[in-house]
């Protein structure tokens, strides 16, 4: 599945606008401003838009809904071998 896809789906899925759809994945999230304009950039399959990595995480964190699920399922578009291989390795800067 592409992003596009992904995006269309679960905003199909749940009755949500563009504007409706950003408003829902920032609701609890600090600091993130996905605009519907992203959103439709998202969705649009010409623009090869796709989701930061960060925010995708930033979902995994703060939600136990479908915006978890949006953010599995962006991840393992953006990423089929790495989320297939069940092998995933972070690495991140040591505060100092």
């Amino acid at each position: 599945m592409k992003i596009n896809e992904v995006v269309n789906e679960y905003r199909t899925v749940h009755g949500f606008s563009l504007r409706k759809f950003a408003d829902a994945l920032n609701s609890k999230l600090i600091n993130t401003d996905v605009s519907h304009a992203t959103v439709a950039r998202w969705e649009d399959e010409s623009t090869h838009s796709e989701p930061d990595v960060r925010f995708l995480f930033e979902c995994l964190a703060t939600y136990q809904d479908w915006r978890r699920g949006f953010a599995i399922d962006c991840l393992t578009a953006m990423f089929p071998d790495l989320v297939q291989s069940g092998t995933v390795t972070f690495k991140l800067p040591i505060a100092g």
